[in-house]
């Protein structure tokens, strides 16, 4: 029903474009029953003995002798006949454009809606929703599945509303024509309906099949593109190849499934059509013996029983289409039916932030029944004042970056920047004006400047905040030795960068935009003591007057806070600043001491 749903609103939202290539498919197909008529006439014409003219012939010769009149000689009523034809051929083929032009434009506007709405649901997903999900599945479903629901929009009904008027039309002149010999002709084409039965089931049923292969595969060489290196460093290019080898076999059995249960059914047409014309042919030929039958009947009669083989075979194939587009229409759905969570949801009051900070008892629990990742945590943070989150692998510290920019939603508790509940700020305005720098420094395969100016909004001075954003970030000076500079353009995550300086980038690209609240999670992992620094230095005079929020491994990196946290289990067992949290001897001074030992040893 959601299917049926689906088409016919997508029918009534594009209604002029549905009714005017119906329509045509209508006329297309009267003029497509109309001409072997006026064969029918010319052949009658050529015969020694006059024939009576019943049904529609009857109506043809009436055209004809309206043009040509009563008198005409045999000449010109058979030039008449065959330039009605012609003329319904022409007719035919304008009839054909509009229908294929209109129909085929709404099923194409029907994809581009489908897609876009797709692509925009994926945009307001959570996060951890990617997690779960493979991008080539996602890719191999905005491509293949969107494209199987516009076959079924488009392509279905262009066939079925001239199927629907051509087979009764067709039928009844073959009933006025000979009801004996349309009794005989009909069996061959009972014969082609049950091979329709029989194999557009197996067709569709392996055509599905492979569409899923398709989808690991794509999946499959998606992440080894991208994770090419660590293929080649864990030495796993030959099982990489069995394993894209293993899909692509199944794939291809798949497809050949399909090939061949489809060039089945392309030999039954042919067979099927060859008997009907056998048929046709013995006992057409007993009927003109025995003057039951003329020249012109058994030519209108074999044109006609022709062009019932098509909505034979276009049943059959309207039938797959709409079973594999409903297959591919509910992955959709089930992809549309995905609901954003709180942290997502647009809207809300658009304000100029002064960035402070608060929490007030925030619990989060990522999935029901597991350990919280944050119990109860509360803090406070003035404007321009600088916060730093320590605590061992696991304790919660990236999950307050994450809600900080409404990356996601508290199961419990509250989150307000400047007094005001984060749930009442529009999602968008907040971070805008929020510098974030996340553990995994993704670039995308652009230039360094566009990379850096990713959070601008406009051009002014561009490239001057470029470059004052890379020089705080100790990145100006590397950015200068590449082969083209700012202009030089990145492989796929950043690939030709080290990890250090893709840490420098994306340090650059939350600075360039010059936010009120700037998250720096744990990214300066990558870079050296000396480079941190450095960079340290810079920001804490880049950021004076910005409320900075530092998540870190490192003691060194948290050391100037004006208050640091501990997290631990997901709760906050400590806080104060670096000397008096030394002074306590807890945690934080435990891992102070565990670092200060490593780098002596080093």
């Amino acid at each position: 029903m959601k299917t049926l749903r689906f088409v016919l609103e997508a029918y009534r939202k594009n209604v002029r474009w549905t009714l005017v290539g119906v329509v045509s498919s209508l006329l297309g197909t009267a003029c497509q029953v109309v001409i072997p008529v006026f064969f029918k006439l010319v052949i009658d014409e050529l015969s020694p003995e006059a024939e009576v003219h019943r049904g529609i012939a009857a109506w043809g010769e009436g055209v004809v002798r309206a043009l040509v009149g009563e008198q005409a000689d045999v000449a010109v009523y058979i030039q008449a006949s065959l330039g009605v034809a012609v003329a319904f051929a022409a007719a035919l083929a304008v009839a054909t454009f509009y229908k294929r032009y209109y129909l085929i434009r709404l099923s194409r506007k029907v994809e581009y809606e489908l897609k876009k709405e797709m692509y925009e649901h994926l945009q307001n997903l959570p996060g951890r929703y990617y997690d779960a999900k493979r991008s080539g599945g996602l890719m191999s479903l905005m491509t293949s599945d969107v494209e199987a629901v516009r076959m079924m929009i488009g392509p279905a009904i262009m066939y079925l509303s001239s199927t629907l008027l051509l087979t009764p039309a067709a039928l009844a002149i073959m009933l006025t024509l000979n009801a004996t010999l349309t009794g005989f002709a009909l069996l061959p084409l009972v014969g082609l309906a049950l091979a329709t039965l029989y194999f557009s089931p197996r067709v569709r049923r392996y055509s599905t099949l492979a569409q899923e292969d398709l989808e690991q595969i794509s999946a499959r060489a998606q992440e080894n593109f991208a994770g090419a290196r660590v293929v080649k460093a864990f030495a796993r290019e030959e099982f990489e190849v069995r394993e894209l080898d293993r899909l692509g076999e199944k794939y291809y059995r798949n497809k050949l499934a399909q090939a061949r249960n489809s060039a089945f059914y392309g030999a039954s047409i042919f067979v099927f059509g060859g008997l009907g014309i056998l048929v046709i042919l013995y006992f057409g030929a007993r009927e003109i013996a025995a003057s039951r039958f003329s020249i012109g009947d058994f030519l209108a009669f074999t044109l006609y029983n022709v062009q019932l083989y098509w909505p034979m075979i276009a049943i059959g194939w309207v039938t797959m289409l709409f079973v594999r587009g409903a297959a591919s229409l509910e992955r959709i759905f089930a992809l549309l039916g995905e609901k954003p969570d709180l942290a997502q949801l647009p809207g809300g009051k658009r304000m100029t932030l002064r960035g402070e900070i608060e929490f007030r008892d925030v619990s989060l629990v990522y999935k029901e029944g597991s350990r919280p990742a944050l119990d109860g945590v509360s803090f406070k943070l003035a404007p321009g004042r600088t916060l730093a989150i320590v605590g061992p692998v696991g304790s919660g510290k990236s999950s307050i970056a994450n809600l900080l920019l409404r990356l996601i939603a508290p199961t419990s508790g509250a989150i307000f920047i400047d007094g005001i509940e984060i749930e009442k700020i529009d999602p968008v305005c907040l971070r805008e004006q929020c510098g974030y720098v996340p553990q995994d420094s993704f670039l995308f395969s652009e230039s360094v400047q566009d990379n850096i100016a990713l959070g601008l909004r406009d051009d002014d001075a561009r490239e001057q905040k470029v470059r004052e954003a890379a020089k705080n970030a100790a990145f100006a000076e590397e950015v200068e030795s590449l082969p083209s500079g700012y202009d030089t353009l990145l492989g796929e995550r950043g690939v030709n960068l080290s990890g250090g300086q893709k840490q420098r980038a994306a340090i650059a690209r939350a600075l360039a935009k010059q936010p009120r609240i700037v998250v720096l999670d744990d990214c300066l992992s990558a870079v050296d003591t000396r480079t941190e620094d450095r960079i340290l230095r810079a920001l804490k005079q880049q950021t004076a007057g910005v409320t900075t929020l530092i998540i870190a491994q490192r003691i060194s990196t948290v050391a100037h806070a004006d208050e640091i946290l501990v997290l631990d289990g997901g709760r906050v067992v400590e806080r104060g600043t670096d000397e008096s949290l030394r002074a306590k001897g807890g945690l934080y001074a435990d891992l102070a001491r565990r670092q200060e030992l490593a780098e002596e040893l080093a």
